[in-house]
């Protein structure tokens, strides 16, 4: 008899101690820091807008109609890659076609006038973040760090109608009066889904905002862009 009590006793406390393991083991797989290589394909849909303010330093211009500007809805794509450097910690680098803009839209009460247009500020950006993630098959991701970018191009379109209908438009491109280079505070928030150990999709809020000027040193305004809105990338661990 003692010797039943003491072979159930033992099978009861390994089988215990195993299943404590196996318990731990999931809980360490489930919720764990990823330390993975982790390639990004990335579109930004976010709502772009901007400060602007007379440079009181040269001309001190008024703002006229641009004060009635309003923010516009743009996208931006980025390919990106993520490496670990310091225990949960990952460098998030790489390239970024980014834009900002904004848009005018101006009617007659009492014809048939109307104008409007829409800008855009186009660069080639290489965001700088310092990111981590936790979790495994579903992870929380965050990110923050610097967007220093190019300038690429201005584009602005305008379409506008007479007094008795007539429709006409333009395109304004102009290079010479902007700052060649800007640098933006950047941050994500959001969910990591994992389909398999290589493939995945990120979907996070992003906010973008910049730190230095739009126009060079002696134009009529100060102009700083800021965006916000969502990142949905494709990823590839590896």
């Amino acid at each position: 008899m003692l010797r039943i009590l003491f072979f159930s006793a033992f099978f009861i406390i390994c089988f215990t101690s195993k299943a404590q393991l196996i318990n731990e083991s999931k809980a360490q797989s489930k919720f764990s820091f990823n330390q993975n290589n982790t390639l990004y394909f990335g579109i930004d849909f976010h709502n772009t807008f901007r400060e602007l303010y007379s440079n009181t330093a040269f001309l001190s211009s008024p703002l006229g109609e641009r004060e009635y500007e309003v923010p516009r809805w743009m996208n931006s794509y980025s390919l990106r890659v993520e490496i670990p450097v310091f225990r949960i910690f990952k460098i998030n680098s790489g390239l970024s076609f980014q834009q900002n803009g904004e848009s005018y839209n101006w009617n007659s009460v009492s014809t048939d006038s109307s104008f409007a247009y829409q800008t855009s500020f186009k660069y080639i950006a290489m965001p700088i973040q310092l990111s981590i993630e936790y979790g495994n098959k579903i992870s929380i991701y965050a990110a923050l760090g610097l967007s220093p970018a190019i300038f690429n191009s201005y584009l602005q379109k305008s379409q506008w109608t007479n007094e008795l209908g007539s429709i006409d438009s333009d395109e304004t491109n102009i290079q010479d009066n902007c700052n060649s280079f800007i640098i933006s505070f950047q941050g994500n928030l959001g969910m990591h889904y994992h389909f398999s150990e290589h493939i995945g999709a990120q979907l996070s809020a992003l906010y973008r905002t910049q730190l230095n000027n739009t126009y060079k040193e002696f134009e009529d305004y100060i102009h700083k862009a800021y965006a916000v809105g969502l990142n949905l990338a494709i990823s590839y661990q590896f």
